[in-house]
């Protein structure tokens, strides 16, 4: 099973750089929603290689900065969350500069924040020698976003509860990931406001990929591929129901990724994934293209 937990790289002058890696869902269910508000769901998380970059280096005063000018780096931000929640624990934390190289989208169904959070969690962690467990930076990271807890270690994973409680699963090949990202934004909290709303919903069996996932099945992999977001999010936002029109005229199977409105599709083992990529960069408009694996 591969972790990231100790994925860290020390470099020279004490600086501290983590690979955050985005995630897609292989399958997606809501179980319903909780009386607290949250819903509870049954998922599983897999992690691609397509990553954002998180470096940690000493500073006078505490900054968080971004290579995007459009990306917000205050309290709201997720990374700058991650740290206000690890400072507790270090008894005099030295004020850190933590960088965030961005190449996951925003707001997209991969976990791009999530991922940038938990990179935070395991860099300080190292940094300010807290010697922290994993499990400890998934219990700090569930109270700051459903999918940090996963994000924290990565891999191939069953998600349950509101995605925290956590069941790792055998690790896949390394199978090439067509990922169209549309530029529209779908926010989670209207995404879960739809389906609190919807009379009914396709059912979705994550036990069917749990079962797939574990023979390697690519082909019952792809069978068994399903999120309940699609039923109300496909039909209201045309970009994402595009992107999956695009991968399925080339025999793929696409899904949408979380609430989206990113698509993906995985590619079989003997295609050429390139080829696709080429294709769907001169057909897709305002649509980014990326090919990935899985990891």
């Amino acid at each position: 099973i591969k972790r990231f937990y100790n994925y860290i790289n020390l470099g020279r002058d004490g600086m501290i750089s983590e690979s955050a890696y985005g995630k897609i869902n292989l399958a997606m269910r809501i179980v319903g929603r909780r009386p607290d508000g949250y819903h509870e769901v049954d998922t599983v998380y897999q992690s691609v290689a397509l990553h954002d970059t998180v470096t940690i280096e000493e500073s006078s005063v505490f900054r968080l900065t971004a290579d995007r000018s459009d990306l917000v780096c205050d309290e709201t931000n997720l990374a700058y969350k991650a740290y206000k929640a690890l400072a507790p624990f270090c008894e005099v934390p030295r004020p850190v500069h933590i960088r965030l190289e961005k190449r996951l989208p925003v707001a997209a169904g991969l976990a791009g924040g999530s991922a940038d959070c938990a990179a935070v969690l395991r860099g300080l962690n190292r940094f300010w020698d807290l010697n922290l467990k994993a499990f400890d930076l998934e219990r700090i990271g569930a109270a700051l976003g459903a999918d940090v807890p996963f994000c924290v270690t990565g891999g191939t994973v069953r998600g349950s509860g509101i995605g925290d409680i956590l069941t790792p699963l055998p690790s896949l090949p390394a199978w090439e990931v067509l990922i169209l990202h549309p530029h529209v934004c779908v926010e989670t909290g209207k995404a879960y406001d739809l389906f609190d709303k919807a009379g009914s919903v396709s059912f979705v069996d994550v036990g069917e990929m749990v079962d797939s996932v574990r023979s390697a099945s690519f082909e019952g992999i792809c069978r068994a591929m399903g999120n309940t977001f699609e039923s109300f999010i496909v039909p209201l936002v045309p970009e994402v129901s595009e992107c999956k029109e695009a991968l399925s005229r080339l025999g793929l199977n696409p899904l949408m990724s979380g609430s989206g409105p990113t698509v993906f599709a995985l590619v079989p083992p003997e295609r050429d994934g390139s080829f696709f990529a080429k294709r769907l960069e001169k057909e897709m408009k305002n649509t980014d293209v990326m090919l990935t694996s899985l990891i």
